[in-house]
């Protein structure tokens, strides 16, 4: 991924990468339909995957195609960009969540924290605009027994002192494990994912570094190609990654990988676990 010129046919050949990647994970997708799932993690596994699947294609759909672009088209990077760091989000809860070999006792309270957090947020955010009714009452109930198992849980005691003191603050996060330890367990280089979520967020909000580079980019010259791919490129390693991970939790959903999939989806896998700097040595 060097930041060199990005010519047409560099950027339909990332495109053709993209495409063959997003079709196996659809297809290993639609092996799974059908299937009836007991265990939690799994259930959210499965609609996980499916969201992370949507984000994947309505990029592909923005992303524009060269030869099919007439001036003066508008290349929505913004869009593009807060899609891929979305997707992103929906890998590291899939991981959180699913993928990553825990004990069983910690992913239990994983997915209660998870949960407790959400029935907080939405009580939080009916709180501030003055709702009441049953409704409120029934998630203020929810998140008050989620409580109280997530505190008297066994590994409960295994929290540091400041989520604790968060959880019995009534705030609990969306995750215990920190963005560092949770992207080591995921095989992510913690530094290269900081600097693609880094880079994404810049577009994602009005802010003077993706105004400076959208006022010196046209859509169709090089520049705007180059910016319009990173959310591509950045999107395949997860995808790459969703990929090995659903496998291991359903190998009947495994399709038959081609040997030009194969070495694309290793060199995502590579840079994924090394990070640009590790490839580069």
């Amino acid at each position: 991924m060097s930041i060199g010129l990005m010519t047409p046919e560099r950027y339909r050949a990332i495109l053709s990468e993209y495409d063959a990647i997003l079709a196996h994970a659809c297809a290993m997708s639609d092996r799974l339909v059908g299937r009836t799932v007991v265990e939690r993690h799994l259930s959210y596994a499965e609609t996980i995957f499916t969201k992370l699947l949507c984000h994947a294609i309505s990029l592909r759909k923005l992303s524009p195609t060269p030869e099919r672009s007439s001036p003066p088209e508008l290349w929505d990077i913004g869009a593009a960009c807060a899609i891929a760091r979305t997707l992103i989000e929906a890998f590291d809860a899939l991981a959180y969540i699913s993928l990553q070999t825990i004990l069983p006792p910690e992913r239990e309270l994983r997915i209660l924290v998870w949960e407790l957090h959400d029935q907080e947020h939405r009580l939080h955010m009916l709180e501030n605009i003055g709702a009441a009714g049953p409704g409120v009452e029934e998630i203020r109930t929810s998140a008050k027994t989620l409580h109280g198992m997530v505190t008297t849980h066994a590994f409960y005691t295994d929290l540091s002192n400041d989520m604790k003191g968060k959880i019995a603050a009534g705030k609990a996060p969306a995750y215990f494990r920190s963005q560092k330890d949770r992207n080591a367990a995921s095989g992510i280089n913690h530094d290269y994912y900081i600097s693609v979520t880094t880079f994404l967020s810049q577009y994602v909000h009005t802010l003077p570094f993706a105004l400076s580079q959208l006022t010196l980019t046209h859509a169709g010259d090089s520049g705007a190609l180059q910016v319009v791919a990173m959310p591509l490129q950045y999107s395949m390693l997860f995808i790459a990654k969703t990929i090995v991970g659903i496998g291991s939790l359903w190998p009947h959903a495994q399709v038959q990988i081609s040997a030009d999939l194969l070495t694309i989806l290793d060199r995502w896998l590579v840079l994924a676990e090394q990070g640009v700097k590790g490839v580069g040595r």
